[in-house]
This record gives C-alpha cells, sequence and structure tokens, in this order.
C-alpha cells in the first residue's frame, strides 16, 4: 500500500500530566480500510493515547499525521470537523438519551443531507 493510503500516523507519542508521563513513545498507523485496536493492561495508556490523538489531551512530545498533515496541538472542536473523533463509551455517553439521541449528537455539525441514509445504514 502507498503513503497515500495511510489515514492516522502516530511517531513517537509522549504524553504527560504534570510531572507523570503517562504515554512514552508509541508509533502506531492505520490505513484505509483497517481496522486498529490498542491492546494493554489497565493504565497502560491506551485511554491517553486515544485522546492525546483526538485533541483532548495535549501532545508532550511526537507527532501526529491525519491524512498527510500534522494535527498536533489542534483542538477537538477543530478534529471533528475534519473527521477525526473519539467515540464515548460507558460514562461517556449520554446515558439518559436513546441510541438515535446520541448518533443524531455525533452528526450536530454535520448540515448534508446524508445523515438520514447514515442512520438507515447504521441500523441495517
Amino acid at each position: 500500500m502507498s503513503d497515500t493510503q495511510t489515514l492516522l500516523k502516530v511517531t513517537k507519542l509522549k504524553v504527560a500530566y504534570g510531572g507523570i508521563q503517562a504515554v512514552k513513545g508509541v508509533d502506531f498507523e492505520v490505513k484505509k480500510g483497517e481496522l486498529v485496536s490498542l491492546i494493554g493492561a489497565n493504565g497502560a495508556g491506551k485511554t491517553t493515547t486515544l485522546k492525546a490523538v483526538t485533541g483532548i489531551q495535549p501532545v508532550a512530545d511526537g507527532d501526529i499525521l491525519y491524512k498527510g498533515q500534522s494535527i498536533k496541538g489542534q483542538g477537538a472542536w477543530d478534529l471533528v470537523k475534519q473527521g477525526l473523533v473519539m467515540v464515548p463509551e460507558g460514562r461517556g455517553t449520554f446515558t439518559r438519551m436513546t441510541i438515535t439521541e446520541n448518533l443524531q449528537m455525533g452528526a450536530y455539525i454535520r448540515n448534508d443531507a446524508e445523515i438520514q441514509s447514515d442512520m438507515e445504514r447504521i441500523f441495517g
């Protein structure tokens, strides 16, 4: 596969909470059509890594390329518009809302006519 197929490339990612280094040099790459999992013990830095990639947690060092462009330092609000988001689970969802309402919240910034067809595809 050529590099044009790379959607996300994380290089030497380091993330810290104050003086505590939570992620110490993670590298991974995601190409179009791939499903990739981060696997590790509790406290290994999986969620922190994803928070850094999606702009929720600041990056201490390293780089993150999304569609060939560095996104290091961009906020989650900017990355949402580019299609890169962290999908919450468990306590991160709006628990008093239905699944459909949660999905509609995820489409909040969209204004295209394809939302309804996407919802039908999801439930199909």
